[in-house]
């Protein structure tokens, strides 16, 4: 079984991740490597003040976070979207390290690297790809 390994794939060590509740940042060159089909991805954060600079409560944080699990690709390792035995990509659209992804709102292993939270997703766990310019928001039942 030989796989053709393709370069590791990740952001240019400008890129800077931020988490906005701890005031925390972290460069690309400071993350850890993928291995094989994981993917880090970072998550969305939810905004705790509207344009008009009020305070949402906790509950509309928890809320948001819980309903729209999507976020930006940080990383990938070498096998993603890769076939398992050949080694060979997809025959299929598939993300990039930059990409903002759709994943179950239970996938991934949590880790936060200097205050600075991700997920540690399986490729096959990621759902969709979403375009730039699409908002996601949470579908809350009347």
């Amino acid at each position: 079984m030989s796989h053709q390994h393709a370069t590791f794939k990740v952001n240019t060590a400008a890129t800077v991740y931020k988490d906005e509740s701890t005031d925390s940042e972290v460069t690309a060159d400071q993350l850890p490597v993928p291995l094989n089909w994981k993917v880090l991805v970072q998550p969305h954060q939810v905004q705790m003040k509207t344009r008009g600079g009020i305070h949402l409560p906790t509950i509309s944080k928890d809320n948001e976070e819980y309903l729209t699990a999507h976020g930006r690709i940080a990383a990938m390792g070498d096998l993603a979207f890769r076939d398992r035995d050949s080694g060979t990509a997809w025959k299929m659209n598939t993300p990039t390290a930059g990409n903002r992804v759709t994943y179950g709102k239970y996938a991934g292993q949590k880790v936060t690297i200097n205050g600075v939270r991700f997920l540690l997703l399986n490729d096959d766990e990621l759902t969709s790809i979403l375009p730039e310019e699409v908002e996601v928001t949470a579908y809350l039942a009347t």
